[in-house]
């Protein structure tokens, strides 16, 4: 899979491609509400190229991606997946961007991991200002 920010946007908006396609699988839009922080991001799957407006809501992500405790929800809102810090053994501390990403069988993991590389994309500041 390939994903491409979209550029002309106010929000942050990421279109991902299966490979070589010229048509995306799906966009992946960051939710920008102040009164709603429970949702980061919603995935969306992108209408034909006729309608490339008409969006139909397939993912919704909520949690806070900076503390890695996020759930994956679909449609019905069932958690399909679920991002979480790893738990250390021993006494040991795991750095911060160490995590378990837990998946159900409903959803295809190479999906949950490319939404934790977008995620990564939206809310990791670090690699956003060092570029």
């Amino acid at each position: 899979m390939l994903y491409y920010p979209q550029m002309l946007s106010l929000a942050d908006n990421f279109l991902v491609y299966d490979g070589e396609s010229v048509n995306p699988r799906f966009s992946v839009t960051k939710h920008v509400n102040v009164l709603n922080t429970k949702s980061l991001a919603y995935v969306s799957t992108v209408g034909s190229s006729k309608n490339r407006n008409k969006r139909n809501v397939i993912f919704e992500i909520q949690g806070s991606y900076a503390q890695k405790s996020c759930m994956v929800y679909d449609d019905k809102h069932r958690c399909v997946a679920e991002i979480r810090r790893k738990e250390a053994k021993g006494g040991v501390a795991l750095r911060g961007d160490v995590f378990a990403l837990v998946v159900q069988p409903s959803i295809d993991p190479a999906i949950a991991m490319f939404l934790v590389i977008v995620l990564d994309q939206m809310f990791d500041s670090s690699r956003r200002f060092s570029k």
